[in-house]
């Protein structure tokens, strides 16, 4: 039975583990969305050919 003592805790912090694990996550998921990034361009480049060099600036 829930009464005024029954408050909910907060959350533990975290360890020094946990930060640098989830800092060695953050830094793989950045490395592939910038892979992404450069792979969509050098498609787009692919794509359009030597012709993109002919436009009108």
């Amino acid at each position: 039975m829930s009464g005024p003592d029954n408050k909910p805790q907060a959350p533990a912090p975290f360890s020094p583990e946990d930060m640098a694990r989830r800092r060695r996550r953050s830094i793989a998921l950045a490395l592939v969305l910038g892979g992404l990034v450069i792979f969509f361009f050098v498609v787009t480049l692919v794509k359009t050919g030597p012709a993109i060099l002919n436009r009108p600036l």
